[in-house]
């Protein structure tokens, strides 16, 4: 039974294999205070950080900062907003946790669309800067909650050189069915002629202008799925609970081996390189 605060982070920090229910919903149940709110910080911070969840006893990653993400979800804040967005500064990473920080900037735009919308734009605007194509697609959620003030910077965003992700921002922009942005799209089209995102335009074109009759109009992940977070990691429990999870303490992992931590790259470019 989990007794405090402590105890249930003392419990998702160290359980390596199983979901801890009992000390998510713990702390899920708890009013929001300081205590929680600076552990789901740190834990947004340094979700890729192996000197924060790498266990030098089973040589592997913690899963506790997907469980702080999934708290999260009952202790939304302001607080989370910047530290979220740099999860997706990561240009390899953890698929189960990129999908719960998906959600959680949903949730976050719906509470906060002031604030959240304008840091999401602030963070595209800087990756297109940076001519880089990290997954700064994954915040394109929020775009879903924006106010009417924001949508002319919404817009001018789609005019910007390197912006690798323009498609799915249309995609984006296409399922909210705006009038502006049916302007928007007409006014553009030619620009990307012969590319694929011309395609994407005149497609939600023809979708707002009613030519498309088999339009299934998108929303947000966090409206998608089960508000009920049990309902959607119980069918995961098989990622938790294998018994192959921990590497054996007196294993040894060769640099050029997949890294057992699960994010697909060698361990040489992963925890072992996190830990140096």
């Amino acid at each position: 039974m989990i007794r405090s605060t402590k105890h249930a982070f003392d419990t998702i920090d160290t359980q390596l294999k199983g979901i801890p229910y009992e000390a998510i919903d713990f702390l899920r149940n708890q009013e929001s205070n300081k205590d929680i709110s600076e552990k789901l910080v740190y834990a947004l911070k340094n979700a890729y950080n192996g000197e924060a969840f790498y266990s030098d006893e089973y040589r592997m990653m913690m899963p506790a900062p997907l469980w702080y993400c999934v708290v999260a979800e009952k202790h939304l804040s302001t607080d989370l907003i910047a530290p979220l967005l740099d999860l997706f500064n990561v240009e390899e990473d953890w698929d189960l946790l990129n999908e719960q920080a998906v959600y959680l900037v949903g949730l976050l735009a719906r509470e906060y669309p002031e604030k959240c919308v304008s840091a999401v734009l602030d963070f595209i605007e800087e990756n297109i800067k940076e001519d880089n194509k990290k997954p700064y697609i994954y915040c394109f959620e929020a775009l879903y909650y924006a106010l009417e003030n924001q949508f002319n910077r919404i817009h001018a965003i789609l005019e910007k050189e390197n912006f690798h992700w323009v498609d799915h921002y249309v995609r984006v922009l296409g399922d909210l069915m705006r009038e502006d942005t049916l302007a928007k799209f007409k006014s553009m089209r030619s620009k990307f002629e012969g590319k694929h995102t011309a395609i994407e335009l005149q497609y939600y074109i023809d979708v707002m202008e009613g030519k498309v009759n088999d339009f299934q109009k998108g929303s947000a992940f966090c409206e998608m799925r089960d508000p009920e977070w049990k309902n959607h990691y119980q069918h995961m429990e098989h990622i938790f609970a294998s018994a192959e999870a921990p590497i054996e303490q007196g294993g040894k992992i060769n640099r050029n081996d997949s890294c057992p931590c699960g994010s697909g790259k060698k361990y040489k470019q992963c925890c072992l390189k996190n830990k140096a």
